[in-house]
């Protein structure tokens, strides 16, 4: 099988798991790398040990003609141009969450993508997680029967200590707490609980934390979701807490209940008086250390090859940027906003 190469831009943390998820891939190599200088592209590419073209104009990435796959590791207000820019130019696209920092760039990127026909995944990155895969197979299985209340949330302080946090606490950029970091949590309780979210209520609110001063948006937030069968879920995402990265779940079923990778159903385990746990990897670090990034690279390609659509492709995961955006909506307004936005 001949392999597709790979042009990357950006020259971020991100865009160096991007880098290993494709090196390590048999059926793709990485053969270009674009930063806002070529030095930072040149730069990126010997610190990730790899051999490839290096560009400042990402116009030339396309063009280049050995990549048939772009990978966008660049901030989120620079998504929708980039996106559009490879969806026209025929390229099959990963791409870094938040997909864009407007719903209206969103719905772009998604109508280009669409138009082009080619194929996507957008980094929601914990659906290749273990537990995520584990919670899902069980779901499937029937363990905790229809889940009538789910709770995925998102704690972990971002703040100066990461290389990130310049841009991040920026509105126009980071966009809100739910946007940055805890839009992972709600498109794992989508994942999880299936259909379409209906109504949405956030409160927002600034804590008094030293080193988290300068966010220009609410850093916690809380966002009950109201799905269109009647289910209920609830989202927290806190960026300024000073404790562990934690990323809770919590599924209660008709006949049982899901907590991190603890299960209790008497329908599965005869007799069960306490909780089962499942050894796994949990989503417990902020620096993703299990590197699902693999997968998700991988998965992508398997896509390509067959013709495919990815359940996490830019199409499902504008739904969950639609949510976000609008429960962030809610946050400023003050009132319940319905969906679709």
């Amino acid at each position: 099988m001949t392999q597709m190469g790979v042009g990357i831009v950006g020259t971020g943390w991100v865009s160096g798991e991007h880098i290993r998820a494709f090196e390590v891939n048999a059926n793709t190599k990485v053969v270009a790398l674009c930063g806002r200088t070529k030095d930072a592209a040149k730069a990126k590419a010997a610190e990730c040990g790899i051999e490839c073209e290096a560009f400042d104009n990402f116009e030339k990435v396309l063009a280049h003609p050995e990549v048939k796959i772009v990978s966008i590791a660049t901030p989120p207000h620079l998504h929708k141009d980039q996106a559009v820019a490879a969806a026209q130019a025929g390229k099959h696209i990963m791409l870094e969450k938040a997909m864009a920092t407007t719903i209206e760039d969103a719905k772009s990127i998604r109508d280009a993508v669409a138009k082009a026909g080619v194929k996507s995944v957008v980094n929601f990155v914990l659906r290749w997680n273990p537990l995520f895969e584990i919670v899902k197979s069980q779901i499937a299985d029937d363990a905790i029967g229809e889940i009538m209340m789910g709770e995925v949330d998102y704690f972990h302080g971002i703040g100066p200590w990461y290389k990130q946090f310049g841009w991040n606490i920026k509105k126009d950029v980071g966009v809100s707490s739910l946007m940055s970091a805890g839009c992972h949590a709600l498109d794992g309780l989508r994942w999880f609980m299936g259909g379409e979210i209906a109504e949405v209520f956030q409160y927002a609110t600034y804590g008094k934390g030293e080193p988290f001063k300068g966010y220009e948006y609410a850093p916690t937030t809380c966002t009950m979701l109201k799905f269109a069968d009647g289910r209920i879920g609830k989202v927290a995402s806190c960026i300024e807490c000073i404790q562990p990265y934690v990323f809770n779940i919590n599924l209660v079923g008709a006949h049982g209940t899901i907590k991190n990778n603890n299960i209790y159903s008497k329908k599965k385990f005869a007799g069960q008086t306490t909780w089962a746990n499942v050894p796994t990897i949990l989503p417990d670090s902020g620096d993703v250390t299990h590197h699902p990034f693999v997968h998700e690279a991988a998965h992508l390609v398997d896509c390509i090859h067959a013709n495919t659509e990815s359940h996490c492709n830019v199409a499902d995961a504008y739904k969950t940027h639609e949510a976000v955006f609008a429960a962030d909506l809610s946050g400023k307004e003050g009132k319940p906003v319905k969906l679709p936005l």
